[in-house]
């Protein structure tokens, strides 16, 4: 136990730096469980923590592990609030699993992220028109709301002045 942590307390910020491009190049050749091994040794380290659950997630994802996906992306948002692209990908999750619901409330809040953060957006310009047009659709879904209910309330109005 005390020579395992004495390797934690080991590993830098470049070992965890080298280690996350190593899961991403295995990810790419398609070596999920490898990539996830390296990652989780890593982690025990207690750096860079979101940028690990990150690309946790990406290759939950990636393999199809769509609750796994969620709890990395999750651990992201819990780590670092403004992490834009987790909070975009949370959404496709969602969108995956059904749950139409949540995905947009991520959506939403990656979009407004975006739109305070905007040096931080790492999504590509596809992923920004979704957000975009989400946005736009539940604009126009609260308004076209507003004015039924105001159309509505007139003409109990002018309804219950008649008598």
């Amino acid at each position: 136990m005390v020579e395992l942590e004495k390797e934690k307390k080991n590993i830098t910020e470049t070992d965890v730096e080298s280690a996350l491009i190593k899961a991403e190049e295995l990810r790419k050749q398609k070596h999920y469980q490898e990539a996830i091994n390296l990652l989780v040794d890593v982690l025990q380290a207690g750096l860079l923590k979101p940028r690990i659950y990150y690309r946790l997630g990406n290759i939950y994802y990636d393999m199809g592990d769509l609750d796994r996906a969620e709890y990395a992306y999750k651990r992201v948002i819990e780590f670092s609030p403004e992490h834009i692209n987790a909070h975009y990908n949370l959404s496709v999750v969602y969108k995956k699993k059904g749950m139409v619901e949540e995905s947009v409330k991520y959506l939403r809040k990656a979009y407004l992220l975006e739109l305070k953060y905007p040096k931080k957006s790492q999504l590509t310009n596809e992923q920004k028109l979704w957000a975009r047009v989400i946005a736009l659709k539940q604009f126009i879904l609260i308004v076209s709301i507003i004015i039924a209910v105001s159309f509505v309330l007139r003409y109990l109005s002018f309804i219950l002045g008649r008598r």
